[in-house]
């Protein structure tokens, strides 16, 4: 069950439909009436509209057919393209589907016992970080007895109208589903982590090694079980729906069901292609054969000229050598079928027909048995504006654009465990108060940076420094959803979500996967907090920020092989550099942050050899003053040994000493 904290406009399915059974009566949605309201204001509403229910539009409705036909799917007249194509994906992966239609044995339509029927269904999306419920009635736009919107070709199946109408509720009206994008609708339907990749932009058909590691990346994401699909996208209205010389359909999206590199060996269709293994890529034309609903022009029927499976060859290429391929031949060589509709693409001809492609990674889906796992962290945020300088004036703009108030926005502190772990972060913007929205309106441009800040750090960055790089930029574009995907280097770092502009308000969610733990969390506070007893305690006077770059001709008696690492300590705090092994030239490149009482008192660095099965071994010592510069300085310093006596090394280190604590 879910809890009520998830209901969509507070309505719980099981106490409605069991209110409706006991009335004898059948649920109409007050929420989503079956009125002009929902449909929405389209620019060629037909007229005649009528709402009917399944058992109006045939004799045995269902939800799911159990005949055993191809789970196809076509568009209305009002159907959006892309939720004809997340349809068509959600049918073919019935682990997802029962997801978003769940309890569906239940929900079925029984033919025995037709008091169970109240006409009141419910499905559950994705929302902004929780699966949320959301209740419809099974009230149905038609004309002439055809639906309008997206619908199974099975004349008694209704789940995909049901799901269609559910999803444009959580939206406002079903015209507010226009515009979307594939992409968003995944990550509703599925709870995973969608990426578009243009194939045309990326010129995979002119550089045959970019075209290799797209097709190792294919082959691993579906191991990995994601969701794959490529697109063939269009300039203008009147292009969807038409056909490419190839036999595509323009601005529909053909799931990729297998990703194979065959042998051709030494078979007789070598010399047809000069190679030994053909990259080839199968994909499924999950669309039925489309109805003819009412439409208001002669025009507008002959746009939509329904195109059906059959018209694509079981290998669609280019090359008319795949024509001199027989159904033998084909199957011998490893390109089979399990679907109706299916067809075989070579590589080369699936980066120059298609121009975009799609990918959902299901991450940490317990439903799938996942050959790589992955750890989640979810933080909630919001851009908002308020005093400047307050806990509320959180809103600063992008990089790029506001250098000047870039850090005022909201920032999160991020650990990296290990060297070069891989990283996905995704970062969705939600609907002020939670409005509803078009899916094609976007509020915010959105985007995020990650910077390199020092090994301690617990409190807000101020100002950017040499130690503190940008490593990532995610310049903000309009989307609701942004991803990025990259290995990072083991760490601290703080990540910044970004609107556009200073002032920009809106919440935010952002969610990181990793292959370790990764601890994610809000930094609030701007610099440590005041004692409440001045007398008994004193407040930082001023804040020094040490890097250690380096360490050269470091020596010991007892180990020709080093693996140091440095301890600074300040006050009674203390910190480490990571170990850097074999070697007597350390790189640490490790900076920290301290915030200073006590400013005539020394910090005091130290270098240790770091062995596994001894103690470590000490092999220098230098206190620093660091006294007030205001900019950064670069110093030299020999390493003393426990009687102050030198020749045991030097370090290389940067010292900046400010009593502005909003300096770093």
């Amino acid at each position: 069950m879910v809890k009520d904290k998830n209901l969509f406009k507070d309505q719980n399915y099981e106490k409605l439909r069991k209110h409706h059974q006991k009335l004898e009566s059948l649920f109409i949605d007050p929420y989503f009436p079956p009125s002009s309201s929902s449909i929405g204001n389209y620019e060629k509403i037909p007229t005649g509209i009528e709402w009917k229910r399944p058992a109006d539009l045939c004799e045995s409705p269902r939800l799911f057919n159990t005949r055993g036909v191809p789970k196809t799917i076509t568009r209305g007249q009002l159907s959006s393209a892309w939720m004809v194509s997340a349809c068509s994906i959600l049918a073919g992966v019935h682990e997802l589907c029962h997801k978003v239609v769940p309890d569906f044995r239940d929900q079925e339509w029984d033919q025995e016992k037709k008091s169970k029927y109240a006409g009141i269904f419910h499905f559950r999306f994705w929302w902004f970080g929780d699966w949320v419920d959301v209740v419809v009635d099974d009230l149905l736009p038609t004309v002439d007895n055809q639906l309008l919107f997206t619908q199974s070709c099975c004349d008694d199946e209704f789940w995909t109208s049901l799901v269609e109408k559910a999803y444009a509720k959580l939206h406002g009206s079903y015209e507010s589903l226009e515009g979307g994008h594939l992409c968003d609708a995944l990550v509703d339907f599925t709870g995973g982590v969608s990426e578009t990749v243009d194939l045309r932009a990326e010129d995979y058909s002119g550089n045959e090694e970019k075209r290799s590691h797209l097709f190792d990346s294919l082959h691993t994401e579906m191991n990995n079980h994601s969701l794959l699909c490529a697109t063939v996208m269009v300039s203008s209205e009147e292009e969807v729906g038409t056909r490419s010389q190839e036999g595509l359909i323009r601005g529909y999206t053909y799931p990729v069901t297998a990703v194979k590199r065959v042998q051709v060996g030494e078979t007789s269709l070598r010399h047809l292609f000069n190679k030994e293994k053909l990259s080839m890529v199968r994909l499924i034309d999950a669309r039925g054969e489309e109805r003819k609903p009412f439409r208001p022009s002669s025009a507008v029927d002959e746009r939509n000229t329904s195109v059906s499976n059959s018209t694509l060859n079981r290998v669609l290429s280019t090359n008319p050598d795949w024509t001199k391929m027989n159904d033998a031949q084909r199957e011998r060589i490893g390109l089979t079928f399990d679907e109706e509709g299916e067809f075989w693409m070579p590589l080369e001809d699936f980066v120059s027909l298609f121009t975009e492609l799609t990918l959902c990674r299901l991450l940490n889906i317990n439903m799938f048995s996942l050959s790589q796992s992955w750890s989640e962290a979810v933080v909630r945020g919001a851009w908002s504006t308020g005093v400047h300088g307050s806990s509320e004036d959180r809103s600063g703009g992008c990089s790029s654009a506001f250098t000047g108030t870039f850090l005022r926005n909201p920032q999160f502190l991020l650990d990296v465990g290990v060297d070069g772990d891989e990283l996905l972060i995704q970062l969705l913007q939600g609907s002020s108060d939670g409005e509803q929205n078009s899916v094609a309106m976007q509020s915010l441009l959105i985007g995020f940076s990650i910077i390199k800040v020092e090994e301690n750090r617990k409190y807000r960055l101020h100002k950017l420094w040499d130690h503190t790089p940008v490593l990532v930029v995610c310049d903000p574009i309009r989307r609701r959803q942004i991803y990025y995907r990259g290995p990072i280097a083991q760490g601290r770092y703080i990540l910044v979500p970004t609107a556009h502009k200073p002032g920009d308000e809106g919440p935010f969610l952002l969610r990181i996967f990793s292959s370790r733990d990764t601890k994610l969390r809000n930094i609030k506070r701007d610099m440590p907090k005041p004692p409440i007893f001045w007398c008994l305690w004193s407040a930082p006077l001023w804040i020094t920020v040490v890097h250690i770059k380096s360490a050269e001709e470091l020596k010991s008696e007892r180990f020709r092989s080093l693996n140091p690492y440095c301890t600074i300590k300040c006050e009674g705090e203390k910190a480490r550099t990571p170990v850097d092994h074999n070697t007597k030239d350390p790189h640490w490149d490790s900076a920290f942050v301290f915030y200073r009482k006590k400013t005539d008192k020394p910090i005091e660095i130290k270098v240790f050899n770091h062995k596994a099965l001894l103690w470590d071994q000490f092999l220098g010592q230098v206190q620093l003053p660091a006294t007030l510069n205001h900019q950064p300085t670069l110093l030299r310093v020999q390493l003393m040994d426990k009687s102050t006596t030198s020749g045991h090394g030097g370090l290389l280190l940067q010292v900046l000493t400010d009593d502005n604590l909003s300096a770093v």
